[in-house]
């Protein structure tokens, strides 16, 4: 790379067009074109890596200030994959570190975070699995700035966070204790651990970073080829300041103890036949959504809306289900990075009716939820490791019940006895899935 840059770095619009060059190109096709060539046989390193030191001429570093401080602007690059034939994003956007002993005496404002995330320069490329990383195809390029209402609610999940870095919680972090960002974990090995202040309990290192249902969002609003209709529905509290979680709770107060009938002719939703789908839509209408809409705010955070429904004498009607697994696919997971532990750690919105003593369900109340993560990696690991277990032992159809667990349990989750897939050895089993025990829920939203 000469010494005089391809662009100017004290210019926002300056190094962005340089990036958008990079469009629909590899870093390879990308890196020939330049005066001055780097020899790709001894190439190491990743595509962030070569991105920044190759294509812009900067050493990576960890610097709080942004990668292009003149510009005010943090160069960010993330991996695409292709789902449905839809690109999504591949991971969460890792953004920087938290260093627990110097964020507890940060202010929102003048912030380490807020400092050198305002502005981020976002390079989206391609991961293909047998290519070269400089042969991934660059698809997105773009500056993002935080919409109002979406950096109100980066304030208060950083808040969340700190606050429990206060309180000596780093190692109780949890990413569904947050809506858009997330403190997610770090390090070489699982097993790396650091100090935190407050207590001798050491945790793991952790970075902030946006959720990948909040890429996801980005995406989409970039590449504006299909119409996704997000509303965001307490945008007005939350700019106020009013809290993500009581703006919508307020949404549900004035339907407290109504039928759900009555709630639904109130809302013009009519329910006869009642749909398969009444209480989810029903929980739309009461957020203001139409038909086709979605919650802004619950699908930028991967927010898992669950209705739960009591009977009489307050025990759950029913345990909460998550999607079939595939056995194997399941018997190669290894727990930290397995999709029970994603699921579990996401965060969840539950909608609460109680059935009378006629049978009649009413609105009860609304929680937001996140499993605790000593639950996660004691209750919910012990049914997955058992599981993992007797598949392998050829001892599919007898995986853990409820009454086996506290939290968890495996269970039927297919159309009927036909609906089968392969196990390790060979059978068709029908399919399973791990489930949430009604009671448990219950016991932790205190209902």
């Amino acid at each position: 790379m000469p010494n005089d840059l391809p662009y100017d770095p004290a210019s926002r619009d300056s190094i962005i067009a340089h990036a958008e060059r990079l469009v629909d190109h590899s870093l390879r096709e990308a890196l020939e074109s330049l005066p001055d060539k780097i020899d790709f046989s001894s190439h190491k390193g990743s595509f962030g890596t070569t991105l920044e030191r190759h294509y812009f001429g900067y050493k990576p570093n960890s610097n709080p200030e942004p990668d292009f401080a003149q510009a005010g602007l943090e160069l960010k690059a993330t991996p695409l994959k292709i789902v449905r034939g839809e690109l999504v994003a591949k991971e969460r956007l890792v953004l920087s570190m938290i260093d627990y002993a110097h964020v507890i005496s940060e202010e929102w404002g003048s912030s380490t975070f807020l400092k050198k995330n305002s502005y981020l320069l976002l390079v989206f490329y391609l991961h293909e699995a047998d290519k070269d990383p400089l042969d991934f195809i660059i698809k997105i390029v773009r500056m993002w700035e935080f919409p109002a209402e979406d950096l109100e609610i980066i304030r208060q999940d950083w808040q969340t966070i700190i606050d429990k870095v206060k309180a000596g919680q780093a190692h109780g972090i949890s990413e569904g204790d947050t809506t858009y960002l997330a403190a997610c974990t770090k390090g070489a090995k699982g097993t790396d651990r650091r100090r935190q202040p407050n207590s001798p309990e050491l945790a793991k290192p952790r970075a902030f970073a946006l959720k990948a249902s909040y890429m996801n969002s980005v995406i989409d609003s970039s590449r504006r080829l299909k119409p996704v209709i997000l509303r965001p529905v307490v945008a007005a509290e939350v700019e106020t300041g009013m809290s993500f979680e009581d703006a919508i709770a307020d949404r549900f107060t004035p339907y407290m103890g109504l039928a759900a009938d009555d709630i639904a002719a109130r809302l013009g939703l009519s329910c006869n036949p009642r749909p398969k789908s009444f209480y989810a839509l029903l929980t739309n209408r009461i957020l203001g959504l139409g038909e086709k809409e979605r919650a802004a705010e619950f699908a930028k955070g991967d927010i898992q809306v669950k209705t739960m429904r009591l009977l009489p004498n307050r025990r759950p009607k029913e345990d909460i289900s998550f999607p079939a697994f595939n056995y194997l696919d399941l018997v190669e997971q290894e727990w930290e990075r397995s999709d029970l532990r994603e699921a579990l750690t996401k965060r969840f919105f539950f909608v609460i009716y109680q059935l009378d003593e006629e049978g009649t369900p009413r609105l009860a109340g609304t929680r937001f939820w996140t499993m605790p993560i000593e639950d996660v990696d004691s209750f919910a690991r012990e049914c997955f490791d058992e599981t993992i277990y007797r598949i392998r032992e050829d001892r599919a159809e007898y995986l853990p019940k409820k009454s086996e667990g506290h939290a968890v349990h495996v269970r039927p989750h297919g159309r009927d006895s036909s609906d089968t897939l392969p196990t390790p050895s060979g059978r068709l089993v029908c399919k399973k899935s791990f489930w949430l025990n009604g009671s448990y829920i219950r016991d932790q939203l205190g209902f």
